[in-house]
Formats: structure tokens, C-alpha cells, sequence
């Protein structure tokens, strides 16, 4: 079955639209969790501590599972790291 040149292009049109649909998809948890660490960091020095995470009972909780490196502060990247949806693997 051959495609007309109005349907390739409908075809074209409608994968560009799901492939940017898809990418669009990540940005806003991206920017929630981002917002999110920045709203905590009361001093504004990249890092949260137990006194800042006090103010998150869900972080409160899980804050020694969070600081990843036991330095006694929860970064940006430990706090995405267990805020962040997992990818799914794609097979």
C-alpha cells in the first residue's frame, strides 16, 4: 500500500507530535522535584539539613536513607535520586 504525499506528511506530523509529547512528559517532575528542594533549602546552599528536612515529614523519615553519602545534608542530586520517577527499561 502506497501512502499519498498528504498522508506521509499527517504520518510525519503525528510522530513528531508523540516524540515531543514524550520528552515534554519528564520536564514537569523535573521541575516539581526541583521546586521542591529549592522551597526546603531555606539558606540556599544547594544541600538540605536535618533542620531544613524537618520542615518534609516524608523527608523528615527517609533523611538517612537519602544522604547517600552520610555527610549529615541531603544534595540535589541524593534528593532527585529518590524523588525522581525510576525509567522504565525499554525492551
Amino acid at each position: 500500500m502506497k501512502l499519498s504525499r498528504n498522508d506521509q506528511w499527517a504520518v510525519l506530523c503525528a510522530a513528531a507530535l508523540l516524540a515531543t509529547a514524550a520528552m515534554a512528559d519528564d520536564t514537569p517532575r523535573k521541575s516539581s522535584a526541583t521546586d521542591a528542594f529549592s522551597s526546603l533549602d531555606a539558606d540556599g546552599d544547594e544541600k538540605l539539613s536535618k533542620d531544613e528536612a524537618a520542615g518534609n515529614e516524608s523527608l523528615a523519615r527517609r533523611f538517612e536513607t537519602m544522604d547517600g553519602d552520610s555527610d549529615g545534608f541531603v544534595s540535589k542530586r541524593e534528593f532527585r535520586r529518590h524523588t525522581m520517577p525510576k525509567p522504565k527499561p525499554s525492551y
